[in-house]
């Protein structure tokens, strides 16, 4: 059933998505409401350079240069969500284990639906259905072009069914490992972003959500010679910062783990003292000793206990994730552990050490980071991503030690993204 607020979400998606055109300021908009008369700037940073927002108008192609331009309706500047979005990009610390880097490294997600097959899951546990007749080339059916994944079924798209579906992309087995580090430090392969309007400890503020993309998760854990525990296709992982508009700095990071979250209020204290370097913050709660995460009376200690950033150049905090090897969660730094008890077995999780590749998400010029909005996206890559209302990996099974494997949605689908007309969906997924 829809709720009211998901009902003013249904109202604004009559239409077709598409990714092209211009759209005017929401009804009423101001300049200081889409952001361009205060700038952001932050107060800990150098500013940017008068020919940046330039730059990302070209990326964009939102124009001139200083113009307003709110094509995904948000009510706040584009080229300013761009700008928020590459000043606080993240830095990965993937992990290793025996002295192995990380090999199902980032992939993208666009390209793994070129190379994918539409399929159905069944129910819980049940496995998915053969390739859905007519979808997909012939021969191997996967779906290229990717668009057509809208054209051969119609409810794969949120322009359609405002609610998750049972809809699956069979990624393709010999794409599991993703690219290689050389091209996703390069070429920022599979993270995309989005920008919303929201508060932060009373202050207006923007919520800036990474969302990073990865062909397959990998626990490495094996039971009775079986070593498929919480293994499935496709994995999309999330850290999320505000930025207060009030106070101009980050002032809150939100890591998403497993399901579960750690929130990390930034202290506002004295600015970084150097530059290109790395820095760790502790927070209102530190402890040097942590419990279980998934224990539900441990997992408070967790919040606000220690955060590291990365300091650029020009003096903008970058929030370091710890990159659980294999499963990709992104963790607030080595410390802490995960472990689940299953009958007489305890099994821990892959570690989360930060020892393997480690790279600040390059700002590349090829393409804009910001998704838009999912009825409004800014890209055709950004309409073919944040459309689709299924699962990304046709995962669904289980075995006597665990329960059901499921693959999981897209970013729209899961709680945290922020709809800014409204959400988030029913039966949305932590």
């Amino acid at each position: 059933m829809l709720t009211p607020r998901l009902l003013i979400a249904v109202a604004s998606l009559a239409a077709l998505l598409v990714a092209c055109g211009d759209a005017a300021p929401p009804e009423g908009a101001a300049e200081s409401d889409l952001g361009v008369a205060d700038g952001a700037p932050d107060r800990e940073a150098d500013p940017e350079p008068p020919s940046r927002r330039a730059d990302l108008g070209r990326i964009l192609s939102a124009g001139t240069a200083g113009r307003s331009a709110d094509r995904d309706g948000d009510g706040i500047d584009d080229v300013l969500e761009e700008e928020l979005i590459r000043r606080y990009r993240p830095y990965y610390k993937f992990s290793s284990a025996d002295g192995h880097d990380e090999d199902r490294r980032p992939a993208d997600p666009v390209d793994e639906l070129r190379h994918s097959q539409l399929k159905r899951l069944g129910a819980p546990g049940d496995g998915a259905t053969d390739p859905i007749a007519g979808c997909g080339r012939s021969g191997d059916r996967h779906l290229d072009p990717p668009a057509s994944l809208y054209e051969c079924e119609k409810d794969a798209s949120f322009a359609v069914s405002m609610a998750k579906s049972t809809l699956c992309l069979n990624i393709e087995n010999d794409r599991y490992g993703g690219v290689s580090f050389a091209e996703a430090r390069a070429d920022a392969t599979g993270l995309s972003a989005h920008v919303a309007a929201d508060t932060v400890n009373g202050h207006p503020a923007y919520k800036i959500e990474y969302w990073q993309f990865f062909a397959f998760n990998n626990q490495d854990i094996t039971v009775l010679g079986l070593g498929s525990y919480g293994d499935h296709e496709g994995d999309w992982t999330s850290v999320q910062v505000w930025f207060d508009r009030t106070e101009r700095r980050l002032a809150q990071v939100l890591y998403l783990i497993h399901g579960k979250s750690i929130t990390f209020h930034v202290p506002d204290g004295p600015k970084p003292t150097c530059r290109s370097c790395m820095v760790t913050v502790q927070g209102s709660h530190y402890a040097p000793d942590l419990g279980n995460f998934f224990d539900a009376a441990a997992r408070p200690a967790y919040d606000d206990n220690q955060a590291a950033f990365y300091v650029d150049a020009a003096g903008y905090r970058h929030v370091a994730v710890y990159v659980e090897r294999g499963a990709h969660e992104f963790w607030p730094g080595p410390w802490g552990h995960a472990q689940i008890d299953a009958g007489p077995l305890t099994l821990h999780l892959n570690p989360h050490n930060g020892e393997g590749t480690s790279y600040l998400v390059p700002d590349v010029k090829s393409r804009p980071f910001n998704l838009g909005e999912v009825d409004r996206p800014l890209t055709e890559d950004a309409r073919l991503t944040l459309a689709f209302n299924g699962h990304w990996g046709c995962t669904n099974d289980h075995s006597a030690f665990e329960p059901v494997r499921k693959s999981p949605v897209g970013p729209a689908s899961h709680c945290s993204w922020k709809w800014p007309r409204g959400g988030p969906i029913a039966a949305c997924e932590h």
